[in-house]
């Protein structure tokens, strides 16, 4: 299996081409990170040599303990359709495509060049509304997004959306219990609508997320959508 060790070195060219880059474990993420984290995991693989990369994006704000895919998909399965002409070819036509192996150089800068471009697809992401898009595409999950309930209630509460918080809860009532017992101010203040209380218990998760996954290094703290409009 690859190490983290031969991730870093493997992608120093994109880390000095692109000051926006940063590598965290095997997350090569862009930053800043705000609410939810942008990047590619370059996963290890049951082949010693190669590497699995994944376009991925997570919220920030979940209360994460390591380092996860999100929502997106392997590069063997993406079209790369927004890439460049030639990247599209090789996509379609290159024997070693979606095989990354590290004791072919010309095959880690072609890994290379598809990150770049996979990267750039998210360059542009930078509200909830295009993240929850994205999350929403059926190519990004492996489980449909529609069932994905607590990133799903942790994103309306987020962004103020009180009615479809208050209805996952409802249904939920696992998720309500263990909001419950770990988080006991969050149910009361999403029933009250208690925007600032609600805010800090997000804050707070946040605080936890980026602290687990050692992101705090390029974190920016921002305020959540619920505390800008009608806080």
């Amino acid at each position: 299996m690859t190490t983290i060790t031969q991730t870093k070195q493997a992608v120093q060219p994109l880390l000095a081409r692109h000051s926006d880059l940063a590598l965290v474990g095997r997350y090569l993420i862009l930053t800043p990170v705000r609410h939810f984290v942008r990047g590619v995991f370059i996963d290890r693989s049951i082949n010693q040599h190669a590497f699995v990369p994944t376009l991925s994006v997570c919220l920030t704000f979940d209360g994460d303990t390591e380092q996860g895919i999100g929502w997106g998909d392997r590069f063997t399965y993406r079209s790369f359709e927004d890439a460049d002409p030639d990247l599209v070819d090789k996509r379609k036509n290159d024997p070693r495509f979606g095989v990354w192996d590290i004791r072919y150089p010309e095959n880690i800068e072609l890994m290379l060049r598809f990150t770049e471009a996979a990267l750039q697809s998210l360059r542009a992401m930078v509200t909830f509304e295009q993240m929850m898009e994205f999350a929403r595409r059926y190519e990004n999950n492996l489980t449909p997004f529609e069932f994905m309930y607590y990133p799903r209630l942790l994103m309306a509460a987020a962004t103020g959306d009180f009615e479809t918080a208050r209805y996952i809860v409802g249904k939920r009532e696992g998720l309500r219990q263990s909001f419950e017992v770990h988080y006991p101010a969050f149910c009361p203040a999403l029933l009250s609508e208690d925007r600032a209380a609600l805010a800090k218990c997000l804050h707070d998760l946040e605080a936890k997320t980026i602290k687990n996954l050692k992101f705090t290094k390029f974190w920016e703290p921002t305020p959540f959508p619920l505390e800008m409009d009608g806080g």
